[in-house]
């Protein structure tokens, strides 16, 4: 294939650009709005060489998702006609344009808000930003947007790759979504390694020309990997496992991330509530109506500098003002593991807890029960279909956790429970923690 363009990249080498209307979409303001979203959330509080950007990974996974479908159009070139190349192309590069400030974390925020009781308004003002793909289908689909009409003009059909986006589409070909969006999909494989390099934690690294070699696509229409690719493919499951429990799970990283969340979420519901805080504003005119458009203009550094004037200028809400404090100058809150169990006897013993919080000065709501599943592989059941096949010797077809141990070992769905509070409320809460043992 004809490069248009190529870019330097620490990860693999040069990202290369194959058509104009890549860099055309790459040149829009949303698509460059993701140099100033990190890529990581809060992981750069204990792993300060994570700093790479939505931008660079956005160029990645469109640079692995070339690599795949250039491979496959080699084996089937009756699969993988222009159109499916394009829209595969398009749709790894413009994925990600949808993340709010911090990534995911955003999407927590407004969770967090819409969970309070008093503000069941919310739920539909803020409904589309719970998943950060219903933002990138506006993107998409709305004539106002620069992508849209990008995509019209050059005769795309912009409903296909919404669908692609936001996993509606491929059932007559269902290699597109898993190219898109899978356990084995180009966003992963990208984060996978780029995180891994990032942070120092040399456990994601595994062989991508390898997984490409071994990839193909079955009569049915679904990515497979051949036999002699399990460990290949291992290597990438093991990669997620080290990752995820060294790196994204980090108990320093999760407080600071709840922090954070807490801090928007509390922004907002003030702002919802009428009080009167010293607010920038570009994040008045998002919580005045949220939309696609009033997201552009919100990045990291704008709630970096909003945590800075809440910090120095707030007059109002002191609550508000200590968080952005601590939390600009690492002042993190602390968190005790929990069982299952221990988990959900302090559920009903909330009232307890929350009055340690408030003796401390605290709003109640400055404490929870972090929750978070770890499940490193996902086999095929009814529910997630989304299993990696592999292509037996024999030409059978079995998912990757019945050919292999390790895989099936990661299986297995743990349930973390991390309890954060206030620093200042660490003895009390250790005390009633162990009473609670007793």
């Amino acid at each position: 294939m004809p490069v248009y363009k190529s870019i330097a990249d620490s990860i693999h080498k040069y990202i290369e650009i194959p058509k104009k209307i890549y860099v055309d979409l790459i040149d829009t303001a949303p698509f460059q709005r993701l140099r100033r979203l990190g890529q990581l959330g809060g992981v750069h509080i204990s792993y300060p060489s994570a700093t790479h950007s939505r931008f660079i990974h956005s160029l990645g996974a469109f640079h692995i998702a070339n690599r795949i479908v250039t491979s496959l159009k080699k084996k089937r070139p009756e699969l993988v006609s222009k159109d499916v190349e394009e829209r595969i192309l398009i749709s790894a590069l413009i994925h990600d344009i949808g993340h709010g400030p911090f990534s995911h974390m955003f999407e927590d925020a407004i969770k967090m808000l819409c969970s309070k009781s008093e503000l069941q308004s919310c739920e539909d003002k803020y409904s589309a930003f719970r998943r950060h793909e219903n933002i990138t289908e506006q993107f998409v689909l709305s004539e106002e947007s620069e992508i849209s009409r990008i995509l019209h003009y050059e005769g795309y059909d912009k409903k296909r790759i919404s669908d692609l986006i936001i996993g509606r589409s491929g059932v007559d070909k269902p290699f597109l979504n898993q190219i898109i969006a899978s356990q084995l999909d180009a966003d992963s494989l990208d984060y996978l390694l780029r995180d891994s390099v990032a942070t120092g934690v040399s456990f994601g690294l595994y062989n991508l020309e390898r997984l490409f070699a071994m990839m193909d696509i079955s009569p049915e229409g679904m990515l497979i990997i051949k036999e002699k690719g399990i460990q290949s493919t291992e290597q990438v499951i093991i990669a997620r496992y080290m990752q995820f429990t060294r790196v994204y799970f980090h108990k320093t990283v999760r407080c600071w991330e709840f922090m954070l969340k807490l801090y928007i979420s509390q922004l907002l519901e003030n702002i919802e509530l009428g009080k009167n805080l010293t607010i920038l504003p570009f994040i008045q005119d998002f919580a005045d109506e949220p939309s696609w458009k009033t997201l552009i203009p919100l990045t990291d550094d704008v709630f970096y500098t909003q945590l800075q004037l809440s910090a120095d200028k707030e007059t109002n809400g002191d609550h508000i003002k200590h968080l952005a404090k601590d939390f600009l100058r690492r002042s993190l809150f602390k968190s005790i593991p929990l069982t299952e169990n221990m988990a959900s006897i302090i559920d009903n013993e909330r009232s307890q807890v929350n009055a340690i919080i408030t003796k401390y000065g605290y709003p109640e709501t400055f404490w929870d029960i972090d929750r978070f599943v770890s499940r490193y592989y996902t086999p095929y059941d009814e529910a997630n279909k989304d299993a990696i096949t592999i292509k037996m010797k024999d030409g059978q077809l079995k998912q990757l956790s019945e050919v292999s141990d390790v895989v099936s070992s990661l299986s297995k769905p743990k349930y973390n429970n991390l309890l954060i509070f206030p620093a200042s409320c660490r003895k009390e809460i250790t005390t009633f923690i162990k009473k609670i043992e007793e």
